[in-house]
């Protein structure tokens, strides 16, 4: 199967020695890219039909319970659908030089699409860049939307704009879209499909009307379920970013973002380790093995040590070069490094990668 849409050398070495033991600011309400956004009705999968074997293990630790991301579902559906909105998604900031947001405040309540209809939600919690939306006549604790909004402002979102923000040139700097004008991501949660299983997703079809990740209200009381948060909005930046990309750059970069913002996993071992036991198999075909996870993961922390941390992966995510043609342009301009030093070609530098590997 080809390859399909989809911090420093210490992290790198301690990841496989690990693995061997186990609303300020927005746009112009008026302007015509938001008038646009009528256009397009949301585009969600099925529940029903989601595949275990074909999705996204979260990096939870030590338990015997599986916990899934959606996301993959969601967006083969949109591009069943001819990826509606997709221009508008991918530019999704107004022209105007005046902004100001709309945000949600806390006591607020709103009407939001999910994959099994609307629902009514409460805003139970807000920070400067995320409104958490709680499904009416559902409770989570304030102990667990506290410590959320507490990680997402200090850990989350600043580790993420680092590695997959960009620039909107409205004055909020690195920062994430905001097609609907209320500069916050929307963190809906709702009951999905009970506990484990399904922990949360990302919707693409969504994406040309609003920011939002969902996440199962049932998983949201466990230790490390605010995993989700890092891995769904790493999908939500990609997709603003390059939609097309390739899935094992996608997916090895959801894993990097809950790598970087809570360190490693029994989950993750896992995957790295299928994969430096097999390394034989190539990162750029995906065949939904455990090893195509581990391969992206650490591949993609190998550029960021040689090609310029994180704001190395931020020109990678934002090239609409996709595959191996993106990675090799990032190898010719890299960030404060040196130009082809790990490589010109991609034959080159995952040569060098899996020398690298094998010698850690």
């Amino acid at each position: 199967m080809s390859e399909r849409c989809s911090n420093r050398a210490y992290t790198i070495l301690a990841v496989f020695l690990l693995s061997s033991l186990s609303p300020m600011v927005s746009a112009d309400s008026s302007s015509e890219t938001l008038d646009e956004v009528d256009e397009f009705s949301p585009v969600f999968a099925d529940i029903g039909d989601f595949e275990p074997s074909n999705a996204h293990p979260y990096m939870i630790a030590d338990s015997n319970e599986m916990l899934y991301s959606a996301t993959r579902l969601m967006k083969d559906s949109w591009v069943d659908e001819g990826m509606p909105g997709v221009d508008i998604a991918t530019s999704p900031q107004s022209k105007t030089s005046g902004r100001a947001c709309t945000p949600y405040n806390e006591g607020d309540s709103a009407t939001v699409p999910t994959s099994g209809g609307s629902i009514d939600v409460t805003i139970e919690k807000t920070t400067s860049n995320a409104a958490f939306m709680v499904q009416t006549g559902r409770t989570l604790s304030s102990t667990v939307l506290n410590n959320w909004a507490s990680t997402w402002d200090s850990t989350v979102y600043p580790t993420l704009m680092t590695y997959f923000g960009k620039d909107y040139f409205d004055g909020r700097g690195i920062a994430a879209p905001d097609v609907d004008n209320n500069c916050q991501i929307e963190i809906i949660i709702y009951a999905i499909d009970g506990a484990y299983n399904i922990g949360g997703y990302f919707s693409p079809g969504m994406s040309s009307s609003r920011e939002a990740i969902f996440i199962d209200i049932d998983d949201a009381p466990l230790t490390w379920s605010k995993v989700i948060l890092a891995h769904e909005l790493q999908h939500l930046l990609h997709n603003a970013l390059d939609p097309y990309e390739n899935l094992w750059i996608d997916e090895g970069a959801a894993d990097m973002a809950a790598f970087l913002c809570f360190g490693g996993s029994s989950t993750l071992y896992g995957h790295v380790n299928a994969w430096t036991t097999a390394s034989y198999h190539s990162v750029r075909w995906w065949n939904q093995r455990i090893a195509d996870y581990g391969g992206g993961f650490i591949f993609l922390l190998y550029l960021a040590d040689h090609l310029g941390g994180g704001p190395a992966i931020r020109k990678l995510a934002q090239d609409s070069s996709t595959g191996a043609a993106a990675i090799e342009d990032l190898a010719r301009n890299p960030i404060g490094a040196t130009p082809g030093v790990i490589g010109r070609d991609f034959i080159d530098i995952y040569t060098n990668f899996t020398i690298a590997a094998t010698l850690d």
